[in-house]
């Protein structure tokens, strides 16, 4: 047989062993120590992650994945994309040179959440409202706050305001519910006085009530206007007013003044006028004695 008609049987044998090689499920790679992850899933543009490490994205239902034989061995994978629940299994295997290894994952996508809706009625307005202890805005001068979006089940809405003592209430929402909720806040009804003074140790009298002495924070005081008066031995009485509004601590920094002395002027006399008056009352003695 000739050459020329031995080559076409040749070629038609290493295609047709070259066909079956590649319909094996384990398909081998050409070249290279390399082998390859074939990733199946079942949503395209869901991205593949090895490791936490990004490797790509799912088109036309797979992604490959080249790696080295000789290199460090995967642990695990990831599949994700938004709106689907996110996919992760373990890595077996490493391919060896030329082999494919597949692996299969089938997303499922989220279901769908039926948002409600909170309808704040609060008291005051320009009152800080939150949800879940988050930022959720101010009540504004209708009253009324809508929080939309809230995701069914149990939540915390609060209300705050500088003045006013704050509020907490816990509500339970239903899928597509729209809930009204009433929150008052009561005004601070309470406030503080820091007292000092120089020097220190002074009473502390409130509205003619012993306090304490200085230095001293009272708590528990009324808002509003308070007499405060400040008594010292051998200082004088240090008398003021003093607001509290709740708000941020009162302070008194009071400087005492030294009570001046009353008591009679005494004459300092010197040794000559000392002498000087002896001489005198002397000299009266010999007058008399003549």
């Amino acid at each position: 047989m000739k050459i020329n008609q031995i080559l076409p049987a040749m070629l038609a044998i290493c295609l047709l062993f070259l066909i079956v090689t590649v319909s094996a499920e384990e398909t081998e790679v050409i070249g290279g120590d390399m082998g390859i992850y074939r990733v199946h899933c079942n949503v395209d543009g869901a991205r593949v992650y090895f490791d936490g490490e990004l490797k790509g994205e799912i088109e036309g239902g797979i992604l490959d994945v080249p790696v080295y034989t000789t290199g460090t061995p995967y642990r695990n994978y990831t599949v994700e994309k938004e709106g689907y629940r996110t996919y992760t299994g373990p890595i077996n295997s490493v391919p060896a040179k030329g082999q494919i290894i597949n692996i299969y994952v089938t997303l499922n996508a989220n279901p769908i959440v039926e948002y409600g809706q909170i309808r704040v009625l609060g008291n005051p307005t320009l009152a800080n409202v939150t949800l879940d202890a988050k930022p959720a805005g101010f009540v504004p001068p209708s009253g009324v706050l809508i929080l939309y979006n809230v995701v069914p089940g149990e939540h915390r809405v609060g209300m705050t305001k500088k003045g006013y003592l704050p509020n907490t209430t816990y509500v339970f929402i239903e899928p597509n519910q729209i809930l009204k909720v009433s929150i008052t806040l009561a005004p601070m009804n309470y406030g503080t006085i820091s007292v000092t003074s120089v020097p220190e140790g002074a009473n502390v009298n409130i509205d003619n009530q012993y306090m304490g002495v200085t230095p001293i924070v009272l708590q528990d005081i009324q808002i509003g206007s308070h007499t405060v008066m400040l008594q010292l031995s051998g200082y004088q009485d240090y008398t003021t007013i003093v607001d509290v509004n709740g708000d941020t601590p009162a302070e008194l920094n009071a400087n005492l003044v030294v009570v001046p002395s009353t008591g009679p002027t005494k004459i300092p006399l010197s040794l000559s006028s000392l002498f000087g008056a002896l001489a005198a009352i002397t000299v009266l003695i010999g007058i008399r004695r003549k």
